[in-house]
């Protein structure tokens, strides 16, 4: 009973971060507006490119990448440099509630951007397959890049050349996942669902998040 209170009480009070963010991301919309900009002009940037058919989905899939440490950047890195990370780790929050509260807004935003660019893509690029296993597929994917990224990126928050570290570092991290979520979508537009790849792509989350709980405690 003490385990399963404990576990609530860290889950409420990261709902609580996450609630704040939103309150002022919907006063405001800055995030999600710079990220739909972002989004929307690379897909057509890369639909004037020429990328047709299959190839949209590696493209999509580094749109989506791009677009996580977008958001992530405007929601953890903010507070950092305002320094307003600090009242909330003055706070009876831990650390651990922080980052899973950072991670439950990022996640929020990373599905409406998904919901956004995900048609359009599957228009501009002429994708021929699966419409509906393609956008189950695609959104398991965006969901783990958008928990990595968030859940790993206090780890470099305080790095005096974090804007470079951040893709740099982060990219070999997704890279398993990445390329697993290529295969996966691909034969998701093909009409079969692969478990072996969406089995693998939860716990290697699933082992990053572990990961990132545990050196919370040396930040």
């Amino acid at each position: 009973m003490v385990k399963k209170s404990k576990k609530l009480s860290t889950l409420l009070g990261a709902v609580e971060v996450a609630k704040k963010d939103l309150n002022l991301e919907l006063k405001n919309k800055t995030s999600i507006s710079y990220m739909l900009l972002f989004a929307i002009t690379s897909v057509f940037l890369f639909s004037i490119a020429g990328v047709k058919g299959e190839s949209f989905i590696p493209a999509l899939m580094l749109v989506l990448f791009f677009t996580n440490m977008l958001g992530m950047s405007m929601s953890f890195l903010r507070e950092v440099d305002l320094e307003t990370i600090e009242g909330l780790r003055a706070s009876p929050l831990t650390i651990q509630q922080i980052i899973i509260g950072k991670t439950i807004f990022n996640l929020i935003l990373a599905v409406v951007i998904f919901l956004v660019t995900y048609p359009l893509a599957y228009a501009l690029f002429e994708v021929k397959g699966d419409f509906y296993l393609g956008f189950i597929t695609f959104l398991t994917i965006n969901i783990a890049m958008s928990i990595v990224v968030s859940s790993l990126s206090p780890l470099l928050a305080y790095s005096r050349v974090r804007e470079l570290l951040f893709p740099v570092m982060l990219f070999p991290i997704l890279f398993p996942t990445i390329l697993t979520g290529v295969q996966f979508v691909n034969s998701a537009l093909n009409g079969f669902i692969d478990q072996f790849k969406f089995y693998f792509i939860i716990f290697y989350v699933l082992a990053l998040l572990l990961l990132s709980n545990l050196l919370a405690e040396y930040l």
